[in-house]
């Protein structure tokens, strides 16, 4: 957690009434350790703001400080990701596969470029997570202070710098840089190193402007990183929609080194289940599978779990 989560409003949800219960905070960990432990919540968060009273039971009663930096990435919502939803009675999941992830990881290692060589930050001010289910949070906070003031509006403007809003190539690149030092060009940084990272050939980047800057653009989720009231997952609790676990990565290489798939699931061993609703064939992780209303049957008890929690199958026995 970070330090100050004394001044940080914590929320949960919980697995009955799916009900979200708020402005809640913790003078000490032993404290949220505890509630965890007792109410053993769907899912856990604390928010990014920071607040005088995070407790109070109004935005304006709170009192806020700041609010650090978020960015959110589903892998779902990247071209190219081949992510089925499957309909599960009356739930919807996304199923991301291994491809999605490492589509996610790829405009991960772009945002983290933009982040430290665009913006400055450096790789202490910089927290990425994965979130257990779908892609990735990246969480940012500045030793200057002053970041953390800014408002939605400034927010937007910097989600439009990292997704090249309007950007205009004939200004980043005119046709006059074709005979200018590539070298040259890079350490002006910006756009302008970004696009020619991705594309080193100046006359295609000139010619082909929407390509080169979607290759560099980071598809980030833009009403996450406006909001400054926004909750983010505690590390280390489990997802409720899949049951994995939430991933801190300590460093640029964990997070390169990180494969999605079952072996992410903390629960081990099998489990006897009876199906609650009669689906298709359909394929989640390794497993093709097909529910039989009523039916039992013995799965994985990772794959038990996430079906269990989706309302698609009850368990009546873990072995």
């Amino acid at each position: 957690m970070p330090d100050d989560y004394i001044l940080r409003e914590f929320a949960f949800q919980d697995y009955l009434s799916e009900k979200y219960i708020r402005h809640l905070s913790f003078q000490s960990l032993a404290s949220l350790r505890e509630y965890l432990v007792n109410k053993t919540p769907r899912n856990s968060y604390y928010s990014v703001a920071i607040y005088r009273d995070p407790a109070a039971t109004t935005m304006e009663d709170k009192g806020l400080i700041g609010a650090e930096l978020m960015f959110d990435i589903d892998s779902d919502h990247i071209e190219g990701c081949d992510a089925p939803i499957l309909k599960l009675g009356g739930r919807e999941l996304h199923i991301v596969t291994e491809k999605c992830i490492e589509l996610g990881k790829e405009h991960e290692l772009r945002l983290l470029d933009v982040l430290m060589n665009d913006f400055g930050f450096s790789k202490k001010e910089i927290r990425i997570y994965f979130t257990g289910n779908r892609g990735f949070h990246t969480i940012v906070r500045p030793k200057d202070e002053e970041w953390l003031k800014l408002g939605s509006r400034e927010r937007r403007e910097i989600i439009d710098y990292i997704k090249g809003v309007s950007l205009e190539i004939s200004l980043i690149l005119p046709k006059k840089a074709r005979n200018m030092d590539k070298e040259g060009l890079l350490r002006s940084g910006g756009w302008r190193r970004r696009i020619l990272v991705t594309n080193p050939n100046i006359k295609e980047i000139i010619n082909s402007p929407e390509k080169v800057i979607k290759s560099a653009v980071v598809e980030i989720d833009e009403q996450v990183t406006q909001d400054l009231s926004r909750l983010i997952r505690i590390p280390k609790t489990i997802n409720g929609k899949t049951g994995f676990p939430v991933s801190l990565f300590k460093t640029e290489n964990e997070l390169m080194s990180f494969r999605y798939g079952e072996q992410l699931s903390p629960f081990k061993g099998k489990a006897l289940v009876k199906s609650l609703i009669t689906t298709p064939k359909f394929k989640i992780w390794s497993y093709q599978i097909q529910l039989v209303k009523e039916q039992t049957m013995l799965l994985p008890l990772s794959l038990a779990i996430c079906l269990g929690l989706n309302k698609a199958v009850q368990l009546l026995k873990v072995m």
